[in-house]
């Protein structure tokens, strides 16, 4: 049987070159890392190395050996993945969102509906709450587009409207009741949240001649909203979410470009639906 600190030594060897190298990488002494290569080859009983007095390199056949050893160490991790994935989701409700508008939101309600389990969430980009969606990190993602795939089903769960925030004396206020559209404002200078999902992009994109003033955190961001003068964004959820809001002396102008509304779907692998039964029932009673 073959030790996996073997395998780890061989790819080592094999990324950095040199024993030096890759026993640094490793943390251990070179003679150590000697030992382990002939111990390797020992047990396979073949030769994996060119060996003159001031070098060693990889022999074709060490080659081959280091690219099945650097598979064998990948599902090794994809194991302990797996593992570690399943135990959480056995007491934990396990969550994805693209924006943090949901992520403020639902997780009031899964707890309401799962009293006895801890409620997990995270914001991550689509791609990243996709993998982790397969991989079992993530019981269930919110994206902002529907999602096929034969594993899985998806179906909508809401929408949010975004809305520029300004103070009463901005010139554009006049448009209140009517609306604004990104272009309008395109070129003025805004204060905004700096994780803010897949609006990050819409608003750079949509107003490429503006600055925007990034805060690190909601509380942050609402400190300097409330002493300034700056334009800001907000949301039909968040200000229901927020009724403070209303203290800021700010008016919310709705943007009517389409793009200026994201239209939710709730993705969940086939084999949870179970588990997750009460929660389906919940967002297409309260969201569809």
């Amino acid at each position: 049987m073959i030790e996996i600190y073997l395998l780890e030594a061989l790819c080592a060897f094999y990324d950095y070159g040199t024993l030096s190298a890759a026993a640094e990488h490793l943390h251990i002494s070179q003679p150590a890392l000697s030992r382990s290569m002939q111990k390797l080859e020992d047990l396979l009983g073949v030769s994996l190395f060119d060996r003159t007095k001031n070098r060693i390199a990889l022999n074709e056949t060490g080659k081959m050996a280091a690219s099945m050893a650097k598979r064998i160490l990948e599902s090794e991790n994809d194991m302990i993945t797996a593992v570690r994935n399943y135990d959480s989701s056995l007491h934990t409700l396990s969550a994805g969102y693209c924006t943090p508008g949901p992520m403020m939101e639902m997780p009031l309600h899964l707890t309401q509906l799962y009293p006895k389990m801890k409620v997990s969430s995270e914001m991550e980009d689509e791609e990243t709450l996709l993998k982790g969606l397969k991989t079992g990190k993530y019981g269930f993602v919110i994206l902002s587009h529907a999602y096929e795939d034969e594993d899985a089903i998806s179906f909508p769960c809401g929408s949010e409207s975004l809305y520029f925030s300004l103070i009463p004396a901005h010139p554009a206020a006049l448009f209140k009741d009517q609306g604004l559209t990104f272009s309008q404002m395109n070129g003025e200078t805004f204060v905004m949240v700096s994780e803010i999902g897949v609006w990050h992009d819409l608003t750079m994109n949509m107003m490429p001649d503006s600055k925007f003033v990034l805060q690190d955190s909601l509380e942050a961001l609402s400190a300097v909203v409330n002493a300034s003068t700056l334009p800001a964004f907000a949301s039909d959820l968040t200000i229901r979410l927020f009724r403070s809001n209303e203290n800021s002396g700010r008016i919310f102008i709705p943007i009517t470009d389409p793009e200026a509304v994201l239209h939710y779907h709730c993705a969940i692998l086939k084999k949870n639906i179970g588990k997750y039964a009460r929660w389906i029932s919940y967002l297409k009673e309260n969201y569809i």
